[in-house]
């Protein structure tokens, strides 16, 4: 059996998006398979599902949201995305969604980094513009005219990417930068009016979320987190429930579990295998854990997909 975990590409994402479109031509974005860059797209969501599995991509994802809601993981970031909002998927994250409203708009550009670096910007500058404050959910809401003027700017995307006329390339990647720096601009607005401050308690519940995000595999109880903050495991349940509402073992147990539903529904690797790659004790372990959260075992997680 394969241990190959796939990782979404553009055209593979492209090739599903427009398979889901079928016969129907949406007014918006690339309508079909003839566009054969591989390391930029634009599309919408429409037609498309109430819930997405996990997934990894290798490229970026700026994603305006222009009606409807739902919910968005991102790393260890979970929150709702909501009508006149911006925000950014990069690819060093499982990402997902759920509970999307039946009306949900959402315009998308899709890139890879050399798309911009390879004829236009400078790799640290470009950087500079992905790297947005980390220390918050990357969602940034805007007001109803910069949400138009945003609208605009995908539309003359789209149009761009439709129409294919001379110079379409150079001018995608100036219409690209253009978007990245209102995605800033909308991200600036947002922490200067953002009533909640970095306290120390924020700030310590944001290291236990990434500590999560990069030690899920090693450190599996609330006293191993506390002991690597320095603090009391008592202290830290009490300071995530009070950010998060969540218990600091269910934000542990949950990322463990987002790893479990990537690598069942994008790997070849079996039940075993996976049990003994998230640091199991065995398969039926992993498989009483895996039921607690999804309401039935991996092997039927597995042929529902």
């Amino acid at each position: 059996m394969s241990d190959k975990i796939t990782v979404l590409d553009i055209p593979s994402t492209l090739k599903k998006h427009l398979a889901l479109a079928g016969d129907h031509a949406p007014d918006f974005g690339i309508i079909n398979d003839g566009w054969n860059q591989d390391d930029f797209a634009v599309l919408n969501n429409q037609p498309g599902p109430t819930h997405g599995l996990p997934v990894k991509t290798d490229y970026y994802s700026v994603i305006l949201c222009l009606r409807g809601s739902c919910k968005k993981t991102i790393g260890h970031f979970v929150f709702e995305v909501y009508t006149n909002s911006i925000h950014l998927v990069s690819p060093q994250f499982i990402t997902s969604f759920e509970d999307a409203s039946p009306d949900l708009l959402l315009y998308e550009v899709l890139f890879k980094k050399e798309f911009l670096t390879n004829n236009l910007l400078k790799e640290n500058v470009l950087n500079n513009l992905l790297e947005v404050n980390p220390d918050y959910p990357p969602i940034y809401g805007l007001s109803q005219k910069s949400c138009a003027s945003l609208k605009a700017l995908y539309e003359k995307i789209s149009d761009e990417s439709r129409e294919k006329g001379a110079f379409h390339l150079p001018i995608l990647r100036l219409l690209l930068t253009d978007l990245l720096y209102e995605m800033n601009r909308a991200c600036e607005n947002c922490l200067l009016h953002s009533t909640r401050h970095l306290s120390k308690q924020y700030q310590l519940v944001y290291k236990f979320k990434k500590l999560v995000e990069d030690q899920f595999l090693t450190l599996k109880t609330v006293q191993e987190y506390a002991d690597a903050l320095f603090i009391s495991a008592k202290y830290l349940t009490e300071i995530v429930k009070a950010e998060t509402g969540q218990n600091a073992l269910h934000v542990i147990h949950n990322r463990m579990y987002l790893e479990a539903q990537y690598l069942l529904s994008s790997s070849g690797l079996s039940i075993k295998e996976i049990a003994e790659r998230l640091n199991f004790d065995n398969s039926s372990h992993f498989s009483r854990f895996f039921k607690r959260f999804a309401g039935n075992n991996p092997s039927e997680f597995k042929q529902l997909q």
